[in-house]
This record gives structure tokens, sequence and C-alpha cells, in this order.
């Protein structure tokens, strides 16, 4: 477990919510990562200057991954360079180590987060807000952020812990399982929205003609996300088009 003082972690935590303050083309996260990391470098190589300079450059190399599971690489950077410091790893390990984890994680990251939670809010969001438009945007921005803020956290703590922690931490968060499973409810409140739609423009009174026309117009709709998200069609550019016809149906 890391000895890193309390103070110094929260510090860390902190900070890592600004990892894209500084993006640039030639290190992308970089200057965000080294940011965040200070810290608990200052507190590792207290009395070693050289060292903390040293460290503070490994950061700066180049460093890109989905900002939410870039906490997993903080925890674990900071891990690594306790090691470091104690004579229990090679230094040139924690770049290495980074390197070969942020890809996979920002793959990870972006189809649960970009692909499925973040468009699962949203429709769920605006499902809401045909009623209370309010209510719609405290549903959407607390669906996604109380998951997110609960992944960031628990990644953090599991990179505190070491790298088979982190293995461990993934294979026990199982994201692969939920993007299936918030794509699922993407594709049903999809269904939910198009009924909601098709119904507004009902008549009282409508013959039974014009409802089976309704129910067959929701149902390609509900096919045709599906359709989208299997040819993997950008969820927001789905979202637009629902938001758009939508639009055209109320207007008056």
């Amino acid at each position: 477990m890391s000895d890193i003082s309390p103070k110094a972690r929260r510090s860390v935590w902190r900070r890592h919510f600004l990892i894209q303050g500084c993006w640039n083309y030639e290190g992308m996260q970089n200057v965000g990562f080294a940011y965040a990391i200070l810290p608990a470098l200052l507190e590792i190589w207290t009395g070693q200057p050289e060292e903390a300079q040293k460290s503070v450059k490994r950061h700066l190399e180049f460093f890109n991954t989905h900002p939410v599971m870039g906490a997993v690489v903080l925890g674990a950077g900071v891990r690594l360079e306790e090691k470091a410091a104690g004579g229990e790893g090679d230094p040139a390990g924690v770049g290495a180590f980074k390197m070969g984890l942020m890809g996979s994680l920002g793959a990870i990251g972006d189809a649960f987060f970009w692909g499925a939670l973040r468009p699962m809010a949203s429709i769920a969001g605006v499902l809401l807000a045909l009623f209370n438009p309010l209510a719609g945007i405290a549903t959407m921005l607390i669906l996604y952020n109380v998951s997110q803020l609960a992944i960031r956290r628990r990644g953090f703590q599991a990179g505190f812990s070491g790298q088979e922690a982190v293995v461990e931490w993934l294979k026990k968060e199982s994201l692969n399982v939920k993007t299936n499973s918030r794509k699922l409810a993407v594709t049903v409140l999809g269904g939910v929205y198009a009924g909601i739609i098709m119904g507004k423009t009902v008549a009282v009174g409508a013959t039974p003609l014009h409802i089976i026309a309704i129910f067959l117009a929701g149902a390609v709709i509900i096919r045709f996300v599906t359709e989208m998200f299997r040819k993997s069609v950008s969820p927001s550019e789905v979202l637009l088009f629902l938001l758009l016809l939508g639009v055209l149906i109320l207007w008056k």
C-alpha cells in the first residue's frame, strides 16, 4: 500500500480533474499528468531535488488516455515512483507502464463513457425534459457524473495499491459488460422516446389505422437506432437525429 500522506493524495486527486487543462498536440495530456502527480513526486523525492526533477521530466513524456481512466494510471504512477525511490524498481519502468496501459484504457473508456454512458444519460434526460426541462437536465448530469466519479475514485485507489490491483480492478469493474448494457438501455430509451413523440401526434379519436401506423413508425425508429449502433455510428449523431425528428414532429 502507498505511503503517500493523505494531504498529498488529496492534492493529486483534485489536480487529476485538470489532466486535459494544458492539452497539446505534441504531448497531449502530458503537462496535465505531470501537474497532477507533482505533489506526490515532491513528497517521494524530498531532499533529492535532482531526482525530483528527473521524475517530473519522466511524466512530461507523451501521454494520452481517456480522462476518467487517467485516474488509474495516475495512482499507479505514484506507486511506481515510490518503488523507484525505495530501490525496488527501475525509474524507466514508470514510463513503460504508462505507455503500455494508456492505449487499452483509452479504448475502454471511449467505448463506455462516450459510446454508452453519456448517450444513455442524455436520452434519459431528453425523456424527462419533455415533461420538465430542469428535471431532464438534472437527470442527465446525475446519471453521468455519479457513475464517472465512482469509477474515477475506485480506479485511483486501485492504482495506489499497485499494478496487480489495477488488473484486478479492471476485471471486477467489467466495463465491457457495462458498455453493452448501457447501449441496450439507449436503444430501449430511444424506443420510449419515439413512442412518446409519436403519441403526441395522435389526435383524440384517432382511427385504428392511424394508431397502427404510429406504432409501426416507432418500431422503424427503434430498428434504425439499433442498426446505427451496430454500424458504429456516433451516438451523438443518433441523438441529434432523434432531437431533430422530435422538433419536426412537434413543430406548430
